[in-house]
C-alpha cells in the first residue's frame, strides 16, 4: 500500500542520516565573485520525525571556518520522488545565525545552495557512516 511505501521510505531515510557524516565543501557567492570551495563537516547525531507533516528534527555538529556547534534543528523534508530534499526557510542556528537552505541527497552525495542574510553559496559532498571511535 502507499502509507507502507512512505513508512519504508521515512524510515529508510532516518537509518541512512542517523549517525553519519557530511564531508564536504561551500562556496561563498557574493555578486560576480565566487570563492574557492572551502571544507565543511557535519556529524547527524539522531534524526527523529515529528508529527507535523514533513517536519523533521536532526542533531548535527556543524564545523566550518572556525565555528563548531552541537545542535538540534527541526527541518522541514520535501520529496522529488524517491529523493529527499532538506528544505530550510529562516531557520536560527544558535551561535551561527538564520539560514535559508536547500540540500538534495541522494545515495552517499548531497548538493544544494545555501543563504544567511546577503551571503550565500552551493554545498557538496559525500554522506559517510560514522565511525563512533573517532569522536
Amino acid at each position: 500500500t502507499q502509507d507502507s511505501d512512505t513508512q519504508r521510505q521515512l524510515e529508510k531515510f532516518r537509518n541512512t542520516l542517523t549517525n553519519t557524516k557530511f564531508i564536504g565543501r561551500y562556496t561563498v557567492s557574493s555578486g560576480e565573485n565566487e570563492e574557492m570551495p572551502k571544507p565543511e563537516e557535519y556529524t547527524i547525531t539522531s534524526v527523529k520525525k515529528l508529527p507535523k507533516e514533513d517536519f523533521w528534527e536532526i542533531t548535527a555538529r556543524i564545523k566550518y571556518g572556525d565555528h563548531d556547534v552541537t545542535v538540534p534543528m527541526v527541518m522541514e523534508v520535501k520529496w522529488a520522488g524517491t529523493t529527499p530534499v532538506i528544505t530550510v526557510n529562516q531557520l536560527f542556528v544558535p551561535g551561527l545565525g538564520t539560514f535559508d537552505a536547500r540540500v538534495l541527497l541522494r545515495k552517499n552525495q548531497y548538493a544544494g545552495t545555501w543563504a544567511h542574510g546577503d551571503v550565500g553559496g552551493h554545498l557538496f559532498g559525500r554522506i559517510e557512516k560514522n565511525d563512533q571511535s573517532n569522536d
